[in-house]
């Protein structure tokens, strides 16, 4: 069984990999809403959103993580890109 140490190694690999895809994430959004608003579109739309929090409940789900977790999850996610986006469209 790995220590304290190495465990919390493997937390530390994983969490840089977090960020990388949160980071990639936010690029695609952002040229989403750059895409949005040369099209005229909304920046939020909130019947994704809740496409959105569905689809993080699901796979949330196949890895046993709670709804309540998925929730967190996709709200954190979700805010961060409508504040970015919404900066887009300023």
């Amino acid at each position: 069984m790995p220590n304290t140490d190495e465990l919390r190694q493997q937390i530390e690999v994983i969490d840089e990999q977090i960020i990388d895809l949160i980071a990639t994430r936010m690029e695609i959004a952002d040229e989403l809403a750059k895409a949005k608003k040369k099209s005229s579109q909304q920046y939020w739309d909130d019947e994704k959103e809740r496409e959105v929090v569905q689809r993080y409940h699901e796979l949330c789900e196949e890895v046993s993580l709670s709804e309540t977790e998925a929730k967190q999850i996709a709200e954190v996610i979700l805010h961060i890109s409508k504040e970015r986006q919404k900066h887009i469209f300023e």
